[in-house]
C-alpha cells in the first residue's frame, strides 16, 4: 500500500509537494504552518487535484491533475470517448506511418492496374489515428478547471474516501495501484499517467479483443494475397514489378498482424488493471516515492 493523496515533504526545505496517491506531481506549496490553508489541497494558482470537473461542454470530465482525459460523465453515467488516447504523440506517429504505407500501396496499385484493397484499409487506419490524435489534443486544450469537483454517487467511492483502517493504494499489477477504501475496491487506479477511473474496464477489454482479432485477420489476408502475387509474378515477364507489389503487400500485412498480436496480448495483461480484484488486498504498508 502507498500513502493516500496529500501534501508531503519532498526534500525541499520549507516546501511540500502534492502526492496524488501514485506519484509526485508538479504542485508545490509553502509548508509554513501559518499558511496551513494552502496545503489542504493543490493550489488553484497551479492546477486542481485529480477529480471530476464540469467542462465548457456541459458535462463532467476526468482531470488527472495535469490535463483532461477522455473519461467523462454523460446523463449520470461514467464512460469514455471512443476517439481519445493516452498518448496523442504516438497517435500522430501511427497516423503518419499508415498514411505513408497507404500511399505506397495506392501507387503500386496504379502500376499494377488496380490493386487498391489493402491501400484503402491502411488509409482508413491512418484516418482513425489522426482523428484520435486531433480529438485528444482538443480535449487537452480545454481550460483548466476552476470550479469545485463533482462527486455524484455514480463515481464513488473516490480516491481518498475511507471506510476502514486499511484504506490506501495497493498494487494490483506492475506499476499499477488501485484504491481500497478499507471495505471495498474503488474504480480508480494509479498509473504512470496519473489516477484513472476504470468504469468502462470490461467494455474496453471486449473492444481490445475484437480489435486484436480484426487486425490479425487483416494481416493474415494481406500476407496470403502478397504471397500469391509474389509467387504468381515469378513466371511473369514483368517479374520485377510483380515482385515489388507482392513484397509491399506482404510488408503491409506484417504491421497489421503484429499490431493485432500486441492488442490481444495487451487485453490479457490489462485484465488485472481494468477489472476489480476479487479479493481484499494484503496488508503491506508503503510510503510516497519520488
Amino acid at each position: 500500500m502507498t500513502m493516500a493523496p496529500g501534501w508531503y515533504d519532498a526534500g525541499t526545505p520549507g516546501r511540500v509537494r502534492w502526492w496524488d496517491g501514485v506519484q509526485w506531481t508538479a504542485h508545490e506549496a509553502d509548508a509554513n504552518p501559518q499558511n496551513s490553508a494552502a496545503v489542504d489541497q493543490p493550489s488553484s494558482l497551479t492546477a486542481p487535484a485529480p477529480g471530476w470537473y464540469e467542462t465548457v461542454a456541459g458535462f463532467p470530465r476526468w482531470w488527472d491533475g495535469s490535463h483532461w482525459t477522455g473519461l467523462r460523465i454523460k446523463r449520470g453515467v461514467p464512460g469514455a470517448d471512443w476517439n481519445t488516447t493516452e498518448q496523442p504523440v504516438m497517435a500522430w506517429v501511427l497516423g503518419c506511418f499508415f498514411l505513408m504505407l497507404a500511399l505506397a500501396q495506392f501507387g503500386l496499385g496504379l502500376l499494377a492496374g488496380g490493386i487498391f484493397a489493402t491501400g484503402t484499409i491502411t488509409f482508413c487506419l491512418a484516418v482513425l489515428w489522426f482523428v484520435m490524435a486531433i480529438q485528444t489534443t482538443a480535449v487537452r486544450r480545454i481550460p483548466v478547471p476552476r470550479s469545485a469537483a463533482v462527486a455524484i454517487d455514480a463515481v464513488r467511492p473516490l480516491p481518498g474516501e475511507q471506510e476502514g483502517a486499511d484504506a490506501g493504494w495497493y498494487t494490483v499489477a506492475p506499476n499499477v495501484t488501485r484504491w481500497w477504501t478499507g471495505a471495498r475496491w474503488s474504480q480508480y487506479i494509479g498509473t504512470r499517467y496519473g489516477p484513472r477511473p476504470t468504469f468502462t474496464g470490461a467494455r474496453m477489454l471486449r473492444i481490445l479483443a475484437w480489435m486484436g482479432w480484426i487486425f490479425v485477420g487483416l494481416g493474415g489476408v494481406a500476407l496470403v494475397v502478397g504471397a500469391v502475387v509474389l509467387v504468381g509474378g515469378i513466371g511473369a515477364n514483368d517479374f520485377g514489378l510483380m515482385a515489388i507489389i507482392g513484397g509491399v503487400i506482404l510488408f503491409g500485412g506484417v504491421p497489421f498482424g503484429a499490431l493485432g498480436a500486441a492488442v490481444l496480448l495487451l487485453s490479457r495483461l490489462q485484465r488485472r488493471t481494468l477489472l476489480l480484484p476479487e479479493h481484499a488486498p494484503q496488508r503491506t504498508v508503503g510510503a510516497p516515492r519520488q
